[in-house]
């Protein structure tokens, strides 16, 4: 009987240090907050020579021979205005980790603790022009232009780019709004692996997203960040600028908050057409080590991040961006310590602990049904050995 205490006590002491480490950030979003490998993932600088450079991670999880990639243009560009960034995925990630929300959770109430402690040269009718073409880093590229729709899509598919019938219409559209398009593909040595972020800088006085053309490969509720680097703060121009009060965050016990689910639920009030500046400052204020992050803090006044999560059937309009130069700078930390009735269960709206989709740090969601588990197993094993005791007793007085 002793011997099982001491099983016992062992079992239940394991179960719980382990959810304490778990939980170790308690109802903190994280400084050390994921990546989201879901997003669209776009960096923006506005040049002073009347251009725009994108800095572009391209998602790709199939196989290289399959791989091809058409991005439209409002503008021709050359060889020269295509590069691959040396090591920019790294960027990415400092950048969106540096400038993730950070919601700062009160203490725990006691019920959370009883739960658990330029011009485009015209083209003739039918015609494609190809105004560059060459190889940069792993991949092939050409970028092409006609004023026939049709032309258009025969020639990417003749030259090995991939035009399935979803993008055909949304070509057309482009082709009639007088978009040039990049092709890419990767080059016959190169492996699926070898897939970077690309730059590209073309004649534009506004930064622009191509959603409608993304949306033939989007998931549901995508999320797209969005970082401008400019003189000033960016905004959204043709999408709705909406915002999130600090006091319509709640806290789950079990970890993490309803961030990401408000903003879905926001955007969805503007048919997913909507943007939330969750970082807006001069560029002196962000801490960065990447060489090309300092390389942009430097040449840059001020950088701000825009973010929405958005459906395919909602990718009816590219966004633009323009700016205010009136508008106030925006801490990505919300001190939320001083508020009250923002937990959970002083709302009495418990969420579904285990499957929460609306948390913002899964894995502790995870992590909590696991923690279920483990005590419904500490239980198995107590019972178990209970019944073991109890027939070695009658087998003694037998």
């Amino acid at each position: 009987m002793v011997r099982m205490r001491y099983l016992v006590l062992l079992l239940v002491v394991l179960l719980f240090a382990s959810a304490e480490q778990a939980l170790a950030c308690g109802g903190f979003f994280c400084q050390n907050s994921p990546v989201d490998q879901n997003a669209e993932r776009i960096i923006f600088t506005q040049n002073r020579d009347g251009t725009i450079s994108a800095y572009i991670q391209i998602q790709y999880t199939g196989t290289a021979p399959d791989f091809s990639w058409v991005l439209p243009l409002p503008a021709a560009i050359s060889a020269e205005d295509l590069e691959v960034p040396e090591d920019a995925m790294a960027a990415f990630n400092e950048l969106e980790i540096a400038t993730n929300p950070v919601f700062i959770a009160p203490p725990m109430p006691e019920c959370a603790q009883v739960v658990f402690e330029e011009a485009i040269p015209a083209a003739g009718s039918g015609e494609v022009t190809v105004f560059a073409s060459g190889e940069v880093g792993p991949y092939g590229f050409d970028v092409v232009g006609s004023d026939d729709p049709l032309a258009m899509i025969n020639w990417l598919r003749e030259h090995q780019y991939r035009v399935t019938p979803e993008m055909e219409p949304l070509i057309d559209v482009y082709v009639q709004e007088k978009f040039v398009f990049l092709a890419m593909r990767l080059l016959p040595d190169a492996e699926a692996a070898d897939v970077q972020p690309i730059k590209i800088t073309y004649p534009s006085s506004t930064p622009m997203i191509p959603l409608r053309l993304t949306a033939v490969a989007a998931n549901p509720d995508m999320r797209v960040l969005a970082w401008i680097f400019a003189d000033k703060q960016a905004i959204p121009q043709n999408y709705a600028h909406m915002e999130i009060a600090d006091e319509e965050i709640t806290f789950f016990t079990f970890g993490g908050n309803n961030y990401r689910q408000l903003i879905s639920d926001r955007a969805n009030e503007f048919g997913g057409q909507a943007f939330i500046t969750e970082y807006a400052a001069p560029t002196n204020e962000l801490s960065v080590t990447h060489p090309l992050l300092q390389t942009l803090r430097g040449q840059y006044a001020y950088m701000t991040r825009l973010s929405t999560v958005i459906s395919p059937e909602e990718m009816t309009v590219d966004p633009i961006f323009s700016y205010d130069p009136q508008r106030r700078d925006v801490s990505n930390v919300h001190d939320l310590s001083n508020l009250r009735g923002v937990w959970d269960c002083e709302q009495d709206t418990l969420p579904t602990i285990f499957t929460n989709p609306n948390s913002s740090n899964p894995t502790i969601t995870t992590l909590g049904a696991g923690v279920l588990l483990g005590c419904l197993g500490v239980f198995f094993l107590i019972f178990i050995f209970g019944v073991g005791l109890a027939l070695g007793r009658r087998s003694r007085q037998g």
